[in-house]
Order: structure tokens, then C-alpha cells, then sequence
């Protein structure tokens, strides 16, 4: 049950930090690689190194800007927490949905930002 927990809360960490420019997921699956070499289990070490230097270091400098690029005008972080939301609440499909209701949120905002503005110039 303890080792489950701590397998858990080191992949709900490295999601977190996954987030951050630079390191991100490598903060946490380097001194986990490093532990684990430390324990003799070798074997298990070089498989959470190759995965962790080679499949999320691809995606994260990658494979996501590609996809990307100029289309996403929010920060990470925003999307990463309305992903979490829609996983909540729409369950699977929520990691498509919540970044495309909360998306669609910001632009109803500024929409009625800007018509707020026009009326306000029109009357002032």
C-alpha cells in the first residue's frame, strides 16, 4: 500500500512540475532514476531514465510546440488546471473539453469587454 502511495504522489508531482519551463517532469524522475540506482535496482533505473530523457523530453520540446505554436494564447499553467477541471467533471473527454470550455470562456469575456468598451466610448 506504501509503495503504491509514494508510485502516486511521484507521478502526480512530476505532472505538476511537468508544467515548468525548463526542468519540469526531469526535477523528479532524475533523483527517483538516481535512487533507484542506488538501491541495485539498475534495471528499473535505466528504464525511468530512457523514458524520462528520451519519450518526455520529446513531447515536452517537441512534439508540443509543433502542435501548438501560435495557437494557444494562454499561459500553461490556466490550461493545465482547466485540464484537471474537465477531467473532474467530464471524466476522459474532459482533457479535450475543459481547455476548449475555458478557452471559449476567455473569448466570451473579451468579447463582452470590448462591446462594454464600444458602448462606453459611444455614450462618453
Amino acid at each position: 500500500m506504501l509503495i503504491t502511495s509514494i508510485f502516486i504522489a511521484r507521478h502526480a508531482v512530476m505532472a505538476f512540475l511537468a508544467i515548468l519551463p525548463v526542468m519540469g517532469a526531469a526535477i523528479v524522475w532524475i533523483p527517483a532514476a538516481l535512487f533507484l540506482l542506488l538501491q541495485g535496482s539498475w534495471e528499473k533505473a535505466l528504464i525511468l531514465t530512457a523514458w524520462g530523457g528520451i519519450v518526455v523530453a520529446l513531447i515536452d520540446n517537441l512534439v508540443y510546440p509543433i502542435l501548438v505554436k501560435n495557437r494557444l494564447h494562454l499561459h500553461t499553467v490556466p490550461v493545465f488546471l482547466s485540464m484537471l477541471g474537465g477531467l473532474v467533471v467530464f471524466g476522459a473527454a474532459g482533457i479535450v473539453l475543459g481547455p476548449t470550455l475555458f478557452a471559449l470562456m476567455i473569448f466570451l469575456i473579451n468579447l463582452w469587454r470590448r462591446r462594454l468598451h464600444a458602448n462606453e466610448e459611444e455614450t462618453g
